[in-house]
């Protein structure tokens, strides 16, 4: 938990793709906290499109738990991609789909309230997972991990999800949060 896969500044060298477990890509801030740009579970790659550019990683790529990542070298990764239509069309699929809610993500920051900024993130996530019914999706997050996600600060989102559940937006059942 928490090892470092890459590092801010590192040149892409390989395709990562997770085989089991999850990964956040993140940027320390300079007042010691950290934003979370993405997630990325179990099935997924990540900073695959970086392999593409003359770039090096913007972010740190953290394993959030125990993690089985695939771990190809960029130019091999390449070549299959030229090689293979299929993949190729996967690729563009999967970051399709990840771009999406990536602008939708940056409109839930874009939200001053702190309750529609997480009520916002919540049913993001929700509709993400094709959760429909009341209180059927528990928040995969801890309150840190929100504050990260969202830029609020930790306090705040206690507070929040603290009224959110007044107000029966949400649920506490030990510990977790449910949308």
């Amino acid at each position: 938990m928490n090892e470092i896969i890459f590092s801010d500044g590192q040149k892409p060298n390989y395709y990562y793709q997770i085989r089991k477990g999850s990964v956040k890509l993140t940027k320390d801030r300079e007042n010691g906290t950290e934003a979370i740009f993405s997630i990325s579970i179990t099935g997924q790659c990540f900073a695959e499109t970086l392999l593409f550019s003359d770039k090096v990683y913007p972010f740190n790529a953290v394993a959030m738990e125990e993690c089985e990542i695939f771990k190809v070298p960029g130019e091999k990764f390449v070549e299959f991609i030229k090689s293979k239509q299929e993949p190729l069309l996967d690729l563009y699929l999967f970051n399709a789909e990840r771009m999406y809610y990536r602008f939708i993500m940056l409109n839930c920051l874009s939200i001053n309230d702190s309750m529609l900024r997480l009520t916002e993130l919540f049913r993001v996530l929700k509709e993400y997972y094709s959760k429909y019914e009341p209180f059927s999706y528990q928040i995969p997050f801890t309150r840190q991990q929100l504050s990260s996600i969202t830029a609020l600060r930790l306090e705040t989102v206690i507070r929040t999800v603290k009224k959110m559940e007044k107000n029966n937006m949400v649920q506490i059942i030990n510990g977790k949060i449910f949308y």
